[in-house]
């Protein structure tokens, strides 16, 4: 029987969150058997666009978009971070508040290709699973062959999980609100409305 909660990791700037966000996040969740899925919106951003929302803005709605999966969850662990954000020192803080779970960072499958640029990747492996969703269209081949690079390389251990494809972006969403399209059916309904009732992103 096991000891420790299985709890997912997903970070973002959910600059807005979008139903792909929820739907990789679930599709995770359900193939590894997640207990729950925590999402951290990221504080100060490197790229900062003059449209985009604060960090505060960028909370709200996230609190919004998982409200009705009792699974899922928000920390604002990094937006209370005045100083940069690394993924690594994000792991290591969740690690000692809960000693007793083990994470499972969720990434795009591309994030394979680069993670070893990130900020002492040996640490992120060491603190977690790494949770590559792939898609229809993604080289399997090419992301197993990476995983297994990875594993080899820093000991780290990676679960490819298949989820479908979801053309949406939050870049895109923003684009349509700046040009007076909708976003139903991007966004979930309380993130449409705290958009909207807070004039984001016009």
């Amino acid at each position: 029987m096991k000891n420790y909660k299985k709890i997912g990791i997903m970070g973002g700037t959910f600059d807005p969150p979008h139903l792909g966000h929820l739907i990789s996040a679930e599709y995770v969740a359900e193939a590894l058997g997640l207990d729950s899925v925590v999402f951290i919106p990221t504080g100060k951003k490197v790229y900062k666009e003059s449209s985009a929302a604060d960090a505060a803005d960028r909370m709200n709605m996230t609190i919004a978009a998982v409200g009705d999966n009792p699974k899922f969850s928000v920390s604002d662990t990094e937006v209370l971070n005045e100083g940069v954000n690394y993924t690594s020192e994000t792991l290591e803080r969740l690690h000692n508040a809960n000693p007793n779970a083990h994470f499972y960072f969720i990434v795009g499958a591309d994030s394979l290709d680069y993670m070893e640029d990130w900020h002492n990747p040996k640490k992120i492996f060491e603190l977690c699973t790494v949770a590559a969703v792939q898609r229809k269209g993604f080289d399997n081949a090419a992301v197993q062959a990476k995983a297994d690079f990875l594993k080899e390389r820093y000991g780290a251990d990676i679960e490819c999980v298949q989820a479908p494809v979801i053309e949406v972006s939050s870049s895109r969403i923003r684009e349509r609100i700046k040009n007076g399209l909708s976003i139903k059916y991007l966004v979930c309904d309380a993130v449409k409305e705290y958009i909207e009732n807070n004039g984001l992103y016009r």
